[in-house]
């Protein structure tokens, strides 16, 4: 029987872009999520490589909703600061950026905070690219550490990234990046357009795996549970199995959900009631 504790599940930001901070977390509390992973796009809390909004500020604010931030993630993909980046001058302010980024997540009181290899040089040698991305997480790794944070580093889809693209290219980066902060995050979208499966991902890194962005998809997109075609409850099921207990982020970044995603929210953590209520069940039992 598939379950899931309710804070798992971290409802996200990214679709309310064009609404106010507050409106979100208003949402989030009212539909019933607990946790949130909360993303660092403007106008929701800015973030860059000379420093950022208030986080304890933030923190306070997250909490009058009763919500906790469970994961932070810096914008890796829209943005200039890029882990791969090629540009000398660039990657030294995505360095600056993503040491704050660190220090924003730890002082928000997330543990986790995702990181990808978007965007990079096509021109160039792979190796030299993979190299960049590596060197950078060697870099911000005992940073990482210094404010009790674990990197969670995703696989994006080829039209993002020529580099870190499918399990065997991260696994790969992971060894070379050799640090206890460093994991890995499970991209539910990457994984279906890289022919993948879940059940691989946990075959391969197993406890390694510290955070999922969980969303449907068909299987592009990043879409709300019911539009696109994953499995969920084989999904559930297969977590269960290796015995996750990292967050599912609700990242939904389709354009359909940017008017109304408070509605989208309410049919997507609707997809997931069955299963918050199997685990109460399962505890009632064990009672």
């Amino acid at each position: 029987m598939a379950f899931l504790r309710r804070e798992q599940l971290a409802g996200m930001n990214v679709h309310y872009m064009y609404h106010p901070f507050d409106y979100f977390l208003r949402c989030q509390r009212d539909l019933g999520f607990k946790t949130i992973e909360m993303w660092s796009g403007a106008p929701h809390f800015l973030l860059d490589d000379i420093g950022c909004q208030d986080a304890a500020e933030a923190r306070r604010k997250v909490e009058s909703y009763g919500l906790d931030i469970g994961v932070f993630t810096p914008e890796s993909g829209m943005y200039n600061f890029l882990v791969c980046a090629h540009d000398e001058y660039a990657h030294r302010r995505a360095m600056g950026y993503y040491k704050n980024g660190v220090e924003a997540c730890g002082k928000l009181g997330a543990k986790v905070m995702p990181l990808n290899c978007c965007g990079g040089d096509w021109n160039e040698d792979p190796n030299r690219t993979f190299e960049r991305a590596a060197n950078t997480l060697i870099a911000l790794a005992p940073i990482a550490a210094d404010n009790d944070v674990t990197l969670a580093v995703e696989t994006v889809r080829p039209e993002e990234s020529h580099t870190i693209v499918t399990l065997p290219q991260l696994e790969r980066l992971l060894k070379e990046a050799n640090h206890p902060n460093v994991k890995a995050a499970l991209n539910l979208t990457a994984v279906g357009v890289a022919g993948e499966t879940v059940k691989q991902w946990f075959e391969t890194f197993g406890s390694d795996i510290v955070h999922a962005h969980f969303a449907d998809g068909r299987p592009y997109g990043q879409l709300v549970w019911g539009d696109g075609l994953h499995p969920l409850e084989d999904y559930i099921n297969i977590m269960n199995d290796y015995r996750y207990e990292g967050y599912l982020g609700q990242k939904i970044t389709d354009g359909r959900y940017f008017a109304d995603p408070m509605e989208a929210d309410r049919r997507n953590i609707a997809m997931f009631e069955p299963f918050f209520k199997c685990r109460g069940a399962l505890d009632n039992e064990v009672d």
